[in-house]
C-alpha cells in the first residue's frame, strides 16, 4: 500500500470533519463494490459517500456542498482586504504628503490617487490569492477529468472520528487515483 504519495499537508492540518477524499474508478461495479467494502470494514456510512458518474447532473453539489458560504466568504474577504488596501494606501499617501519629498507635498491629489489605487489593487489581489484553493482544484479537476473519460468517482466526506490517511490507504489499494482536500 502506498501511503506517502497521497498525503496532503493542508488535509493533515485541517479538522478531520472538513476533509474530503475522492477516488477514481474505471467502472461503476468496482466503485460500488469498493463503497460496500469501505462501509463494512470502516466506520464510514453510506450517507457520507457520494457516487459520481457521467450521467450525474448534481456533480457540483456533491463536490461543493456549501457553495453559498464559499461565495459569501469570497465576498467578505474581497471587501475586507480591499478596504485594508485602501486604508494602507491612504496612510502612505498621508505620510508622503505630510513628511515626504516636495513633489508629493505640492501634488497631494495625485499622491493620494497614485497610492490608493495600488493599495486597493493589492488588497483585492491578496483576497483572490486567499480565495484560491489549489487543494480544492485538485479534487475537482480529478473528478471532472474522470467523468469526461466515462470513469466513476467516489467522494467521501469524513467525520471527526475518521482518519483521512486510513481511508485514503484503503482506497489507494483499490484505485490508482486518490485525492484528499479540505472542504
Amino acid at each position: 500500500m502506498q501511503t506517502a504519495n497521497h498525503e496532503n499537508l493542508r488535509a493533515s492540518l485541517a479538522p478531520k470533519d472538513q476533509i474530503q477524499v475522492a477516488a477514481i474508478f474505471e467502472d461503476k461495479l468496482t466503485a460500488k463494490k469498493t463503497i460496500q467494502q469501505l462501509a463494512n470494514s470502516t466506520d464510514v456510512s453510506t450517507d457520507q459517500v457520494a457516487f459520481i458518474d457521467a450521467s450525474d447532473t448534481a456533480m457540483s453539489e456533491k463536490l461543493e456542498q456549501e457553495s453559498k458560504s464559499i461565495g459569501k466568504n469570497l465576498w467578505h474577504s474581497h471587501l475586507m482586504l480591499g478596504g485594508v488596501g485602501l486604508l494602507v494606501g491612504m496612510l502612505a499617501a498621508f505620510l508622503l504628503v505630510s513628511f515626504g519629498p516636495e513633489l508629493t507635498k505640492q501634488n497631494p491629489l495625485f499622491t493620494y490617487i497614485a497610492l490608493i489605487s495600488p493599495g486597493i489593487f493589492t488588497g483585492l489581489f491578496v483576497a483572490g490569492l486567499v480565495g484560491l484553493r489549489p487543494d480544492r482544484s485538485e479534487i475537482v479537476q480529478a473528478v471532472r477529468h474522470a467523468i469526461r473519460r466515462n470513469h466513476v468517482a467516489v467522494v467521501i466526506n469524513l467525520k471527526k472520528s475518521q482518519s483521512a490517511s486510513d481511508i485514503s490507504s484503503f482506497l489507494h489499494s483499490r484505485s490508482k487515483n486518490v485525492v484528499e482536500a479540505i472542504r
